[in-house]
């Protein structure tokens, strides 16, 4: 009552300054519960850019190679395959989302960070004078603190607010790139431009400022009735009163209720988070456009994708296979109209899954996309299917079986084959020469010695060099057919590399060796050739007991061999010998 009284003697019966009085204070109690609804969201809207910046980072440094990363060193390299090959995942992940500016690698030497990886095209396509690409130990010298700390401390992180360097206004999110030990190689960097970050927010102020502006058009509104009401009815003064202090409480109300609303989103986002990834089935969440937008690490491992292939690509695309009834255009339509499809059955060819989909809500109820959970129903199809072809099986499966046996013997009678001799002479190759050492090693333990004799083709490189491969291994083939004719049947003889063969001679002493080997070098030298005569140097060496391990006669006959080469070639020299026997 004395409020009133005060309100009588300053207003007497002038409807205008009550009007605006109460104007003024209904604009007031508005403008203070909109502010403070427009920081929490304001605050939450940032903190949602900084977390998918923060998570794109991380997800691009998954792409990057840290051993592979640390070899780049000089901006030459920006041309080599290997430097095209580290960033084609960097660029497909720019390419992903148009607000994404930028993304590059960067390191920190004695305290300064250096550019490493950028997928930017070269060239200044936005007229500013800079190069829009960063290159290869570049110095970022207007780094920022979040930035440094996050190299050298190796966190994933992001800008508080927008930063000017010469390429611009941005924000960031830095992830760092871990070595398998834990340690750091670097860090990725993306960037959206400010003026993405400003629009969001700007959004956010617009309607803060229609708000406003419908809040002033209310309070003056319900000042001017209370005016008018104050003026003409005095007698309706208390029931004005009560209903300007109803409509407090409900603003004061609706501001609880808002606050609460908030906490009881953000608890169920946590939660959500929590069960979703904790789910023991896949699941997926796709945006309007049918984009897939979050999976759980089931998704992943069942679904065979990954991460950075994923991110803003269809679903249908990502998970392949197809639906028995439509397609998942059409299931998507049931779920953008409101609905939910219950057990649609998926396939890949191998794999059943049974789809349920269902629509997911946006702050304001509208539909922001959907939710698919699947759940793996092969076990059961394949039985099903089992049954159908049981009888057909076992009418076929005797002669599949048969076919089965006679192709397998084949194949690996030519897998054999193959294995152990040279495509290209036919003789033995590397490997089986090796076995059969050491089987001769162990019949030499026995008394059945033998000896090695390495040969070498003369100026072959010179010969491939002039005349072409073809005519190399053409000479190949023939020097091979020429080595094997002074040989007997307990001898083997093998392409031991290039133009160089190898053969394992019974023999006591070396002698019988280094007499075959002349027959070899002289075979060689009489075969016809278009390129003119060919001649051949060897080395031969005999077993010893004393050989400190198997290939040790090997390596003493490569040593005669080249001793045979330095002394002229076109001759056959003795481990042990000073000179070998020229023709």
């Amino acid at each position: 009552m004395k409020f009133q009284r005060v309100l009588d003697r300053l207003f007497g019966r002038s409807p205008v300054a009550f009007g605006i009085l109460i104007a003024a204070v209904l604009f007031i109690g508005a403008l203070c519960s909109m502010l403070v609804l427009h920081r929490v969201s304001e605050h939450a809207l940032k903190e949602n850019i900084r977390t998918n910046l923060k998570r794109v980072a991380e997800v691009a440094a998954t792409v990057v190679d840290p051993e592979e990363h640390a070899t780049f060193t000089s901006r030459s390299q920006e041309t080599s395959l290997e430097y095209e090959r580290a960033i084609a995942p960097l660029r497909k992940l720019q390419g992903s989302d148009k607000d994404i500016a930028f993304v590059y690698t960067c390191v920190l030497r004695d305290g300064k960070v250096y550019f490493v990886l950028d997928p930017t095209e070269e060239g200044d396509s936005d007229g500013d004078g800079v190069d829009d690409k960063s290159h290869i130990l570049q110095e970022y010298e207007e780094a920022s603190d979040v930035m440094v700390r996050a190299l050298s401390e190796g966190l994933a992180t992001s800008d508080p607010e927008p930063y000017t360097d010469r390429w611009g206004t941005f924000v960031s999110g830095y992830a760092p790139i871990r070595r398998e030990d834990g340690s750091i190689a670097g860090m990725v960097g993306v960037d959206i431009s400010a003026e993405t970050y400003v629009q969001r927010l700007a959004a956010m102020r617009s309607a803060m400022h229609q708000g406003l502006t419908v809040a002033a058009i209310l309070a003056l509104t319900v000042g001017l009735l209370g005016g008018l009401m104050r003026g003409s009815v005095l007698r309706q003064r208390e029931e004005a009163d009560r209903k300007e202090n109803e409509h407090r409480e409900q603003l004061a109300s609706a501001y609880e209720r808002l606050e609460l609303a908030y906490q009881a989103v953000e608890l169920s986002r946590k939660r959500f988070s929590q069960l979703f990834e904790g789910l023991p089935v896949p699941c997926l969440t796709f945006d309007n456009q049918l984009h897939l937008f979050e999976w759980n690490a089931l998704a992943l491992d069942v679904f065979g994708f990954s991460a950075e292939d994923a991110l803003q690509r269809p679903v249908a695309e990502v998970l392949g296979g197809s639906f028995e009834e439509g397609s998942f255009d059409r299931l998507a339509e049931i779920v953008a109209a409101g609905g939910s499809v219950n057990e649609a059955c998926w396939t890949d060819g191998k794999r059943h899954f049974l789809f349920s989909c269902h629509p997911l809500f946006g702050p304001s109820g509208e539909i922001a996309g959907g939710i698919i959970v699947a759940v793996d129903v092969t076990r059961q199809q394949l039985a099903e299917d089992q049954v159908r072809v049981q009888l057909q099986e076992l009418k076929t499966a005797h002669e599949l079986l048969n076919e089965a046996n006679e192709g397998l013997l084949r194949a690996n009678e030519r897998l054999e084959e193959l294995a152990a001799t040279d495509s290209l002479t036919g003789l033995a190759n590397k490997r089986t020469l090796m076995e059969r050492l050491s089987e001769f090693i162990e019949l030499a333990k026995r008394g059945q010695g033998f000896s090695v004799i390495m040969a070498d083709i003369d100026h072959f490189k010179a010969l491939n060099d002039e005349h072409g491969h073809l005519a190399g291994d053409f000479l190949l083939r023939e020097v091979g057919k020429a080595l094997r004719i002074p040989l007997r049947h307990v001898d083997i003889l093998a392409r031991y590399g290039g133009e160089e063969f190898c053969a394992l001679v019974r023999d006591s002493d070396g002698k019988a060796a280094t007499a075959i080997a002349e027959r070899m070098r002289q075979t060689v030298q009489s075969i016809p050739t278009e390129y003119g005569q060919i001649t051949i140097s060897l080395g031969v060496c005999a077993w010893s007991p004393e050989m400190e391990s198997d290939t040790t006669v090997i390596e003493k006959a490569d040593d005669a061999l080249y001793q045979a080469k330095r002394a002229g070639r076109n001759r056959v020299v003795r481990a042990g010998d000073p000179f070998g026997e020229a023709a």
